[in-house]
């Protein structure tokens, strides 16, 4: 058996810190090597990895960023694609494999801000189900300056796809409920609550968000949605973006008055720190399901860090039962 607690960071003691690995992601975005940044020559890192994306590699901002990671000491690489999920067990479990039975908890740093959800929910997964030693995770978010234009906002969907410790239950219960995490796509929740056709159906919006404006736009983008599938807004959560402990309690407080009745899925389009907490729902409660659809874009834009973090503390204790 397992426990879990989850706190929020301020900057200073992120960057204070001791990590006995840090995971970052080397990708098309400028902000990939921010936090790199941050920690160069302040933080003490006794081992490290860099995930880079194979389908972008010949991308001159992915290439620079490598060098960038390089310079900084980060020069252990692994490319793969974002939705290869093998490569990371195995890259986890390599480095895990020494960690001494009875030592202190093993603290670990991920840089989610680029990084594919499939590798994150992986690592989580392995540390929740498979890993027997208490390990203390800290996720880092760079928030980001994002150019919120028609170009940007131009995207297809793609495959659904469940993500890795986040099934549900093979039990199927005799109603469906549907959390909706909402951000700037218009057209995805639509679709996905007509593929589900839930019984019952939630939202949650980031609010305050990383934008000063984020809330309305989202309101705005979402107001069909939200006034025909939530009960004009009766239905629609907000929790804040800089949270991750708090959203994942609003989660929590959604989940557990229903979870025996209804078998639920939580549908992925809201900003990262809510797809994290989404993901820790997903893990804790054995019913829930976390969703999403894979995007489709016909061209990289120029995403910059903007200088605001989201730090979150994943404390996870195992317990072995008497035997």
């Amino acid at each position: 058996m397992n426990n879990i607690r989850i706190n929020d960071l301020s900057r200073s003691e992120f960057i204070n810190n001791e990590y006995d690995l840090v995971i970052m992601t080397s990708g098309y975005e400028p902000r990939c090597t921010h936090i790199a940044s941050l920690l160069s020559g302040t933080t003490r890192v006794n081992d490290s990895l860099v995930f880079s994306y194979e389908e972008s590699k010949e991308d001159p901002t992915q290439i620079e960023n490598e060098k960038k990671f390089e310079s900084f000491g980060y020069d252990q690489k692994l490319s793969l694609n974002h939705n290869e999920v093998k490569k990371v067990y195995q890259a986890i479990i390599e480095k895990l494999k020494f960690v001494a039975v009875d030592s202190r908890p093993y603290k670990l740093l991920i840089d989610y801000s680029s990084m594919s959800r499939n590798w994150y929910a992986a690592i989580l997964n392995y540390l929740f189900n498979f890993f027997e030693h208490s390990v203390e995770v800290t996720f880092v978010y760079s928030c980001a300056e994002y150019p919120i234009n028609s170009g940007f906002l131009d995207f297809e969907l793609g495959d659904v796809k469940i993500l890795p410790g986040c099934q549900g239950s093979s039990i199927t219960k005799s109603k469906t409920a549907g959390i909706f995490m909402l951000g700037f796509d218009k057209i995805g929740p639509l679709s996905f609550h007509n593929l589900l056709e839930p019984n019952l159906t939630y939202g949650m919006l980031s609010a305050p968000g990383s934008l000063p404006n984020y809330e309305q736009q989202a309101r705005d983008i979402n107001a069909q949605f939200i006034q025909h599938q939530l009960n004009d807004a009766k239905n629609l959560l907000c929790s804040p973006i800089f949270s991750v402990s708090q959203t994942f309690e609003n989660l929590c407080q959604l989940i557990r008055p229903i979870k025996d009745h209804y078998n639920i899925s939580v549908v992925q389009f809201g900003p990262k720190p809510h797809l994290l907490a989404s993901i820790l729902a997903g893990i804790s409660f054995k019913n829930v399901s976390c969703i999403y659809s894979e995007y489709k874009r016909s061209k990289s834009h120029d995403v910059k860090a903007s200088g605001e973090l989201v730090v979150t503390s994943i404390i996870i204790n195992h317990k072995k039962s008497n035997s």
